[in-house]
């Protein structure tokens, strides 16, 4: 069940979640999958796989060498700002560079509630530990229901996913003993307002 419930976690890590909006937007049955080129998309991919995924894995790898965090799991809550500092350096950067493309308006609109939402959390984690995980899981909810009713009209079906997978990564964040429920809940719920505050 341990290695079940870390697999999960490592799964829908919130450094993934900007690759899975981005496989959302251009996959769904919206305009979005017609009007933005394979060309364009494919671009959007690579952009968010460098500036989300390997410059914040390649900051924690220096961080961890220079002695700033302690492991690699940010166990220690004041340890997290500087991952997270990062990243938003990496957002700002693929905000930027994705905005040189056409058709990336509602890839910028991505970009602009991560960064939004990890200047809150970085706030935060200053001085109480809340879930990264459910933070990232909450604001996806409210991506989904603030664009997809804006461009879709029709999102239950996948609201209803997300929010079955997020109960899921919760159970499991709770039994590796990683958060407590109150962390658990407030990150869901932070990431899900903010989002739905910024979009709205």
């Amino acid at each position: 069940m341990k290695v079940l419930a870390q697999s999960i976690s490592y799964l829908f890590h919130p450094l993934l979640v900007p690759l899975y909006g981005l496989f959302f937007i251009f996959n769904s049955d919206s305009v979005f999958s017609l009007i933005i080129p394979f060309s364009v998309q494919m671009y959007c991919y690579s952009i968010t796989f460098v500036a989300l995924l390997l410059m914040p894995i390649l900051g924690m790898v220096i961080f961890k060498k220079l002695g700033f965090i302690s492991n690699y799991h940010l166990s220690v809550k004041q340890e997290r700002v500087y991952p997270a500092l990062v990243a938003i350096f990496s957002a700002f950067l693929g905000f930027y560079l994705i905005g040189k493309m056409p058709y990336t308006n509602i890839v910028q609109q991505l970009y602009l509630v991560l960064i939004i939402v990890l200047s809150g959390f970085s706030i935060i984690t200053l001085r109480w530990k809340m879930s990264m995980h459910m933070t990232a899981a909450g604001a996806v909810c409210g991506f989904i229901t603030i664009i997809g009713f804006r461009y879709w009209g029709e999102v239950r079906e996948s609201l209803m996913i997300v929010l079955i997978l997020s109960g899921i990564l919760a159970t499991c964040r709770l039994y590796l003993k990683k958060h407590s429920p109150a962390q658990i809940y407030a990150g869901f719920l932070f990431g899900l307002s903010f989002v739905v505050a910024i979009l709205y």
